[in-house]
């Protein structure tokens, strides 16, 4: 393997060896374009001798003459003529390339959690969009507990797990913090934890939040799968709004929520399973300037609420 290695390394220098230097390669396709090295210089913001001197080594490179001089200009001769649609080419693929990269920059794709995008995220996505305002910020949302960029163009994502992924660069928001939340008419009806055994119980994965909290709480019962399930933690807390029964919410992600009263959280008591939300990113896009802003940003934006 370490010969193969070696072997393409070899190639690729007797590659590089075999190329002009790319300045001179650009100032011959601005020659051949002005008709004449003066001009070719005004285009260049060169002076004409530093054009003629990139020509000659150019030459020297090839072993052929590119150019005959006349009393108009300059004339490609059939050297050159051959060689310009090649150098025009390439060098316009490379800019093209280089736009590419450029306009890459230009884009922040995010991934992370409906319910973390929705209750936490989206309101205060202005800040983002005012601390990057060149950037155009994309969100999308899933519900997974690996970060993957091999197969998406995703940028960095918020995910929920321990931190240790392998081969992922991650910085820890906030933890997991649950606690039964419902509407202001349901959370009159409550006033002990064993009034939940007698109210519809929304749940969601992980389908053991609810016989933890309770556990933790004093109460046990048998049925507790009574209620409605859902995929998302987001579809638990929009029937929950709507009074349809009490679902197990993360503080951290519904303070807005709770302030607004839009859903009243009965207990103090909260459980966790040792899990966090982690911004989470490849180590090749660390020192990127829109990574490194969204990093510093959410982590000086988070402010987690710890569990009880």
């Amino acid at each position: 393997m370490k010969s193969i290695q070696k072997t393409h390394g070899l190639e690729r220098h007797l590659f590089l060896r075999r190329l002009p230097p790319l300045h001179s390669l650009t100032v011959f396709a601005a020659a051949a374009a002005a008709g004449s090295f003066s001009r070719a210089a005004g285009l260049l913001f060169v002076t004409q001798g530093a054009v003629s001197r990139q020509i000659q080594q150019l030459e020297t490179h090839l072993g052929c003459t590119l150019f005959t001089r006349h009393k108009r200009g300059l004339r490609l001769t059939d050297e050159g003529r051959a060689l310009l649609p090649v150098v025009e080419d390439a060098m316009g693929r490379l800019a093209g390339a280089c736009d590419g990269l450029r306009n890459m920059g230009q884009v922040l794709v995010l991934r992370m959690p409906p319910t973390f995008a929705v209750r936490w995220f989206l309101p205060i996505l202005p800040e983002l969009r005012a601390l990057l305002p060149d950037v155009d910020v994309r969100i999308t949302t899933y519900e997974a507990w690996e970060p993957d960029f091999e197969s998406s163009d995703v940028d960095a994502a918020v995910v929920q797990g321990r931190g240790n992924w392998v081969g992922i660069e991650s910085v820890a928001l906030m933890p997991e913090v649950l606690t039964p939340v419902c509407s202001p008419q349901l959370a009159a009806q409550i006033s002990s934890p064993e009034d939940l055994l007698v109210l519809p119980l929304l749940h969601c994965n992980p389908l053991d939040a609810w016989p933890r909290w309770l556990q933790a709480a004093g109460v046990t019962s048998k049925d507790l799968r009574r209620g409605q399930t859902f995929d998302t933690l987001e579809l638990a807390l929009t029937a929950a709004t709507r009074g349809q029964g009490v679902a197990m919410g993360d503080v951290n992600l519904i303070r807005e929520s709770l302030r607004d009263g839009v859903l009243v959280a009965p207990f103090e008591r909260t459980v966790g399973q040792g899990l966090s939300y982690y911004l989470a990113y490849p180590p090749d896009r660390a020192q990127q300037p829109k990574i490194r802003v969204l990093r510093e940003w959410l982590s000086q934006r988070a402010h987690p609420v710890m569990p009880s």
